[in-house]
């Protein structure tokens, strides 16, 4: 089983995200062992919250080999092409750690330290789609390198 940590300022709210979430990491648990971090979001102004969210980011990535940050000028990827870099990480042995921003995103130095970063859409979600896209895109990709008949 493949470790790898998912990082997330904030928690989930909503009883249905949270309940999906639950139902993708379930369903990741044959193919990876997935740490779920919750980190409180920061307070008072943005530019404040983002350095203070910062910190609490750098503090969980360090040591991470592949640290990747969701943000909307990240790389697109499909499906295949998600899997294809997943499996290229697992080939090296690299550890992945995927960072959820809060409302406002990332601290811009924190974006300039972190060389990966992903983009799930050119839309904008709600944080807490993004969460389960993000779970659900895992799980795909991990299904994709397996051969199983999930994506379709």
């Amino acid at each position: 089983m493949y470790p790898l940590d998912l990082i997330a300022l904030g928690r989930l709210r909503l009883d249905p995200c949270r309940n999906l979430a639950q139902h993708y990491l379930d369903m990741l648990r044959p193919y990876a062992r997935v740490g779920l971090v919750e980190l409180p979001e920061g307070k008072g102004d943005p530019a404040r919250q983002l350095k203070e969210e910062a910190v609490r980011i750098r503090a969980r990535i360090q040591g991470v080999k592949c640290p990747v940050l969701l943000t909307p000028e990240g790389k697109l990827r499909d499906s295949e092409a998600l899997a294809r870099w997943l499996g290229e990480r697992m080939d090296r042995g690299e550890s992945l750690a995927f960072v959820l921003g809060s409302s406002h995103g990332f601290d811009p130095a924190l974006k300039a330290e972190v060389r990966e970063q992903l983009s799930l859409s050119p839309l904008t979600f709600p944080h807490e789609l993004s969460r389960v896209l993000l779970l659900e895109q895992l799980y795909r990709a991990f299904t994709i390198l397996r051969g199983k008949d999930y994506h379709k």
